[in-house]
């Protein structure tokens, strides 16, 4: 285990999260909270739980990139990872700071390009951090499919 890059890991995502955190705002219990949501929504304490999830893949990766021998695709994934990092708080402003559940949609679509650009290059590197990020491809199925419907039902 290398303590160092272990830290750095956690102190990348963390200070996205708390800068998230003020793009965001309070509109998580505010705003989302009175919309209209599709049946197959998740409660607030599931989104915090898939939040928590996905810092804790995104950390894994960055760590697993930072003791990887270096090379050309090895500073790619990181930096399409660190993109990926910022790229989901900025569709949190989208969707929460905007208010707009049409932002959110489009953003998401962007988001889930870029978050396919990571694993292709992922893939090429390292096939086992790419697994990595697998589910949350998964995921991002699930989330374009019910952002659409949260657009739909809110226009």
């Amino acid at each position: 285990m290398n303590l160092k890059n272990l830290l750095l890991s956690i102190s990348i995502c963390v200070v996205f999260a708390i800068i998230g955190g003020f793009l965001v705002g309070n509109s998580l219990e505010t705003w989302f909270a009175e919309i209209r949501k599709p049946r197959f929504s998740l409660s607030l304490k599931g989104w915090y739980i898939v939040g928590v999830l996905y810092y804790i893949m995104t950390i894994t990766i960055l760590y697993q990139l930072l003791i990887s021998k270096d090379g050309f695709q090895r500073k790619l994934a990181i930096w399409l990872t660190i993109v990926m990092i910022a790229g989901n708080e900025f569709w949190n402003y989208l969707f929460f700071g905007l208010k707009s559940t049409f932002a959110g949609f489009t953003g998401l679509i962007v988001f889930a390009l870029l978050v396919v650009m990571l694993f292709i290059t992922l893939w090429k590197f390292k096939k086992m951090i790419a697994w990595i990020l697998f589910p949350y491809l998964i995921w991002l199925v699930y989330d374009i499919f019910w952002i659409y419907n949260l657009w739909i039902l809110n226009k």
